[in-house]
This record gives C-alpha cells, sequence and structure tokens, in this order.
C-alpha cells in the first residue's frame, strides 16, 4: 500500500494538471496522462529486481512525450538487460496558484515509440507533497 495513499486519490481528483517527468536532471513534458489503481501480476508482496517493493495493488501512470530525445533514456531506466533500474521523478502541482508541489518517484514499466511519441508506462513507488 502506498505511504501517502490519501494524497494520490487528491490527486486522482483535480482536473487539468500540467505534468513532467525528471531524467537526470532534464525535464520532459507529458500530455494525455492517466493515472489508476489496479492490480499487478504478482500474486503477494515482492521486492523487484532489488529496487522496489510492490503489493498486489499498484497506481499505474500512462503518459505521453513528443519530446523524442527520450528514446535515447529509456534503455538506462528499464529493468531488463539494465541492472541499473533507474527512477522517475515525476511531477506536478496541486492547490491555488500551484502552491504545492507533488513528487512520485516512478518506474518504467514500459514504454512504446512512434514516429511522432512515446508512450511511458510507469509504476508508483512513492509520493510526496512539498
Amino acid at each position: 500500500m502506498l505511504e501517502n495513499e490519501e494524497l494520490m486519490v487528491k490527486l486522482l481528483e483535480e482536473k487539468n494538471l500540467s505534468y513532467a517527468i525528471e531524467i537526470e536532471g532534464k525535464s520532459y513534458d507529458l500530455q494525455s496522462v492517466t493515472i489508476i489503481k489496479s492490480q499487478i501480476p504478482v500474486r503477494k508482496p515482492t521486492t523487484r529486481g532489488g529496487v522496489y517493493f510492490t503489493d498486489t495493488m499498484a497506481y499505474k501512470i500512462k503518459g505521453i512525450t513528443h519530446d523524442l530525445s527520450i528514446k535515447k533514456e529509456i534503455p538506462k531506466l528499464m529493468l531488463g538487460p539494465n541492472a541499473d533500474f533507474k527512477p522517475i521523478l515525476f511531477k506536478t502541482h496541486l492547490g491555488i496558484d500551484n502552491a504545492h508541489s507533488v513528487t512520485m518517484t516512478t518506474h518504467l514499466t514500459n514504454a512504446i515509440s512512434t514516429k511522432d511519441t512515446v508512450e511511458l508506462n510507469l509504476i508508483v513507488d512513492k509520493i510526496d507533497l512539498k
């Protein structure tokens, strides 16, 4: 279970938020972002790749970026052939005048690339409000 799940629920209730991910100091804007809570294909809580802990339910994020320079970063981010499974910071703002910064630590589970966009599928590991 996510530590600050009530913050995630509040985030899901908000409309028209802008989102960005940060990878090694570079920011990529995301469009068409959806966040859902769903089951994942594990039968009991487990540690994924020795990097993050996952329960049987998780928050998943799907977003699209038009910045194709992210393609060169994808091999560094996915678990599999790469041993360094780097986290991705997913950021947005809540409240009047964007008073509160929300940062989620996520991990890339899948990426689909077309000639114009890159669709990223992320799993949320942690969420913080500042």
